[in-house]
């Protein structure tokens, strides 16, 4: 019997997953973390602020030896902000105002449809019909878990424009990273240097400053510094572009549908945040909306590559 091989293109694929699916366990525990900070002693604009000047400090080699001069702004400036501040900072205000479940749910369950949409536009993608069906499944979900045990007050209403500025804000980095086959030597220096000269100003207008910091308990600044400059910030970029590099945008954004699921089990455990009935559903049907639609998706790329 012959040894099995595997091929560079299946082997890149599979290294495309597995840095797929680290980003599922990071970004479930960033919005569980956040919801918990957000929620107890730090406000968003510092909580965005401590994200990007740590990742600019930590990427801080890499930029300098950048060729600056060479710099497509426009281009720079729509990947930064895609999964920079503006993302970012929707999706901490969207947090203070609703459930962990929901913000998971609205932002990563939504996320493929949008990168759908706008590579249907932009980059002349097809509209199949398991991607309708998604889309379906996807509106169904959302539509529940944002009337599900929800007070519809402004405040409330206010946090799902939040995160739905957030997927849309999101899905503009996806398509974008993929269009212009931006590199991830260059998403690793624009994105957090960028963010972190940016949001300063706004941090200085709208916040406290270091005053506002020195309230925060030693070891939540040290661990917001960490996984949210860090691991988020740096790990996760990296990982996530690495992944839309090997398996695609759409692909990648159907990892993150996953999210969901692992987001409210880790917030019912750690933040005692317990879903609703009509959450669990619509966590399932998202989940299993997606997972259908990869499984078609996969045919049908099989079928037609024969």
């Amino acid at each position: 019997m012959k040894a099995l091989t595997v091929l560079p293109s299946d082997k890149q694929r599979l290294l495309g997953i597995a840095a797929a699916c680290a980003v599922v366990a990071i970004w479930s525990g960033w919005i569980v973390s956040s919801r918990w900070g957000l929620n107890s002693n730090i406000a968003a604009i510092d909580l965005t602020w401590l994200r990007f000047t740590t990742a600019a400090l930590v990427t801080l080699p890499l930029a300098i030896k950048y060729n600056w001069r060479h710099l497509p702004l426009g281009k720079a400036l729509v990947v930064a902000f895609g999964c920079g501040f503006p993302y970012v900072l929707f999706a901490y205000l969207g947090l203070q105002f609703t459930p962990s479940a929901n913000a998971s749910v609205l932002i990563n369950g939504l996320l493929p449809v949008v990168t759908s949409l706008l590579g249907y536009f932009f980059l002349s993608g097809k509209m199949t019909k398991p991607l309708l069906a998604l889309v379906a499944i996807a509106c169904i979900s959302n539509i529940i878990i944002a009337s599900s045990g929800a007070q519809f007050s402004v405040k409330y209403l206010t946090g799902i424009g939040f995160l739905l500025s957030a997927t849309l804000v999101l899905a503009t980095y996806m398509v974008a990273v993929k269009a212009w086959n931006i590199s991830m030597h260059e998403i690793m220096v624009w994105v957090p240097i960028i963010n972190a000269l940016c949001v300063t100003p706004f941090w200085f207008v709208f916040s406290d400053g270091l005053s506002a910091l020195h309230t925060i308990p030693t070891t939540d600044l040290l661990f917001h510094i960490v996984y949210q400059g860090v691991i988020v910030s740096v790990a996760a970029l990296f990982l996530f572009s690495y992944a839309i590099k090997c398996i695609g945008a759409l692909s990648a954004s159907l990892f993150m549908a996953f999210v969901p699921t692992t987001t409210a089990l880790l917030a019912f455990i750690s933040i005692n945040e317990q879903p609703t009935s009509g959450q669990w559903i619509a966590i399932t049907l998202c989940t299993l909306g997606l997972v259908g639609y990869n499984f078609y998706s996969r045919k049908e790329e099989k079928s037609t590559s024969k």
